[in-house]
């Protein structure tokens, strides 16, 4: 094995050049509570000692002591950053405080995209469509047309997911839209028109796909549930349909999993070559 050698400590007279706060990352519950560390670094990145602070939340509710301990409070899933200030500087912790299930968003009265998501920022926005506000998964970089945002912690799972999905068509190309429930993938697609659920996308083996016909500019709901089942499996169970119509009884596709992904965060995928609209999100437990 290789052996990293230890960092050699600062010298006794070293200037602090740099506050680092650790915890850097933090994903918390309301109630729970983390104590926090300001440390002083020299110019060469040696580390001088912990330092006491003071401490400053912005952008989120809860209390912060002198001591670093920070406890979040509210109802509300909320991201932003914990502000230490020692010796002339300023270093920062990144937080988001996401409350247990159930969630839900239609972004009627968001002013941005939900700050504690992962991957989302840039790659979405909000807009208002047909006089309603939506999440748009946004096509000006052809790097990023594709991609998943998060939800929540990694942890979670047996739960469902429902978002209402819209695809427009340009050029006979259409774009794919689906959600996200414990890695497991239901999954509209625009071109080959068909409706998949998958365990990992690369891995073709146990993804069930069946035809299903679905229009542009026309807003359709998906929703996939995930749950135990006998074995040590996971059964995945997913269904589509015009989101104007009452929601089919029978499940249309179904996944038994018996090497099963046992725990993950819910989310949103999109490919979008001209762009894919998300609304009316609702992530709940199963009973």
């Amino acid at each position: 094995p290789v052996v990293m050698p230890k960092p050699s400590p600062a010298p006794p007279n070293a200037e602090p050049a740099l506050l680092l706060v650790a915890p850097t990352e933090l994903l918390l519950k309301p109630g729970e509570t983390v104590k926090l560390r300001a440390r002083l670094f020299d110019s060469k990145g040696q580390f001088i000692r912990d330092t006491p602070a003071e401490w400053a939340l912005e952008g989120l509710e809860g209390t912060i002591k002198p001591d670093g301990t920070f406890a979040p409070s509210g109802s509300v899933a909320k991201a932003g950053r914990i502000k230490a200030t020692a010796a002339g500087l300023t270093g920062f912790a990144r937080a988001r405080v996401v409350p247990p299930l159930p969630w839900s968003w239609d972004f009627t009265n968001a002013t941005q995209v939900p700050p504690e998501w992962v991957n989302a920022t840039g790659k979405n926005a909000l807009r208002e469509l047909d006089g309603n506000k939506i999440l748009v998964k946004l096509a000006d970089n052809p790097f990023t047309k594709r991609a998943r945002a998060f939800f929540g912690p990694v942890d979670l799972s047996n739960y469902t997911v429902m978002a209402d999905a819209k695809a427009i068509e340009k050029r006979r190309q259409m774009g794919d839209a689906g959600v996200v429930a414990q890695r497991y993938q239901l999954t509209l697609f625009g071109n080959s028109q068909r409706l998949d659920l998958a365990p990992w996308q690369p891995e073709t083996e146990r993804t069930v796909s069946i035809h299903f016909a679905w229009k542009s500019d026309t807003w359709y709901r998906l929703k996939l549930t995930v749950e135990p089942a006998a074995g040590g499996k996971v059964r995945a169970r997913g269904k589509a349909w015009p989101a104007s119509e009452p929601e089919p009884a029978e499940w249309m596709i179904e996944l038994v999993d018996p090497i099963p992904n046992l725990k993950g965060s819910p989310g949103l995928y999109a490919d979008a070559p001209f762009e894919v609209f998300f609304d009316n999100i609702k992530v709940t437990p199963n009973q």
